[in-house]
């Protein structure tokens, strides 16, 4: 349940965060093991996102929408994705707000429950 709630927010930060994390998650066996997972994460989410590492977990969160999604809201979503990989920003503190409410829409019209349990997606 933890991973999957802040699997996307991990990647976000940096794929080489995400696998990190995603091994750890799968060798732990102890609550000592998962605290450690759970104190990693916490620290994780202090960092920024990465350009290009929140270009790409929003290509993977887009998974959960292309086989219902309608053409114009591919496209719109694409050309969000587009604009943040031509930022000359390189970190941001959240996900931008113009994608984060996008999600959300994409969220309400074509439902997802592992997706809305994400941290990724903020309220």
């Amino acid at each position: 349940m933890l991973w999957a709630s802040e699997k996307y927010t991990v990647m976000a930060k940096g794929y080489n965060f995400y696998k990190e994390v995603q091994h750890l998650m799968r060798d732990a066996e102890t609550d000592a093991d998962y605290h450690e997972i759970m104190v990693m994460i916490a620290d994780l989410k202090k960092k920024p996102f990465d350009r290009r590492a929140l270009c790409n977990t929003l290509e993977h969160v887009w998974g959960y929408f292309k086989k219902s999604a309608d053409e114009s809201d591919k496209i719109h979503f694409f050309e969000l994705v587009e604009t943040l990989r031509k930022s000359d920003d390189d970190n941001f503190d959240e996900v931008p707000y113009e994608i984060n409410l996008f999600l959300h829409f994409l969220l309400q019209k074509y439902p997802s429950d592992y997706l809305s349990r994400s941290t990724f997606i903020k309220n």
